[in-house]
């Protein structure tokens, strides 16, 4: 009796956190894999069971009460503990288990990242893995993701973020391309060049500044996927700025050569991203030590 006792007045709690973080009935049940009604419902429940109004309720948001806000800060903390719980558990066992959800670049992610993902996956075979890849950053909150891995500057946000790393991009192309085309000296030499790239038509240097040079270039091949990039500039149609790491074996094959030029290249930085609250989850922070 002590037990059901126990659940019955955890019962709505989630659904309660879930409606809070996502401002949306309706966005909290696809997360949940339940109804809307359902959502609904429960947080009816909860809110009977305390004699508490939590949400004041419009048609075009939410927001919390004042005995909400002091109820959601208390049961996020309850949360992020029973969370911690579990993650001591599992690291005892040394056998993770559940989801672990997690997005990556598109543009040059998957071809690096994806085989690291698997390769953890492997040592955790109790692990469910999610990968999503997209060229555009993800929501983590809305989405229910476990991290995501960003490159570039980061924006300040809530968001927890460790470094991973570095990478370098370069300029390349093909022999046949710097034969026809001769070999850039200078950023601004770029204007004379097709250049390979993004919709956003400009490629970063380090300038030995705070802020890296931003340069504006053109071309007649627009991509925001690497592999699309470096096939065109395998094939002598321009010049394209992408990671060392994504072009080297073209580069040993002879396919593509690339500047070696202090001003050509751009160090760019690597960030494993997760929510605030869930940066003690065992399955997080041993993918991220990985």
């Amino acid at each position: 009796m002590a037990t059901g006792h126990a659940m019955a007045r955890w019962e709505g709690i989630d659904e309660f956190l879930k409606v809070v973080e996502t401002g949306s009935f309706t966005t909290a049940a696809r997360l949940l894999g339940v109804s809307k009604s359902y959502v609904s419902k429960q947080v009816n429940l909860l809110e009977d069971r305390l004699q508490a109004r939590l949400l004041q309720r419009t048609t075009r948001k939410l927001t919390l009460t004042d005995s909400g806000e002091v109820f959601y800060r208390q049961c996020q903390l309850m949360s992020q503990q029973f969370e911690q719980a579990e993650a001591a558990i599992a690291e005892m066992q040394q056998k993770l288990r559940g989801t672990l959800k997690l997005a990556i670049n598109s543009r040059f992610g998957v071809r690096y990242m994806a085989g690291a993902v698997a390769a953890f996956s492997r040592l955790h075979p109790a692990l469910n893995v999610e990968v999503h890849s997209s060229f555009s950053d993800v929501d983590l909150i809305a989405g229910g993701y476990d991290l995501t891995i960003r490159y570039g500057r980061l924006e300040d946000s809530s968001l927890i973020a460790r470094k991973l790393g570095t990478y370098t991009l370069s300029l390349c192309a093909s022999p046949a391309y710097w034969k026809c085309h001769g070999q850039p000296e200078s950023p601004e030499d770029l204007r004379q060049h097709n250049c390979l790239g993004s919709a956003d038509r400009y490629w970063l240097f380090d300038s030995g500044a705070d802020e890296p040079l931003k340069v504006k270039v053109s071309g007649n091949w627009v991509s925001e996927d690497g592999a699309t990039l470096m096939a065109a500039a395998k094939e002598g149609i321009g010049v394209a700025q992408l990671p060392d790491f994504y072009i080297r074996q073209a580069v040993e094959a002879g396919e593509l050569v690339k500047l070696h030029s202090s001003w050509s290249r751009y160090w760019r930085e690597t960030w494993a991203v997760y929510p605030h609250g869930r940066h003690l989850s065992a399955k997080v922070r041993l993918f991220v030590d990985f």
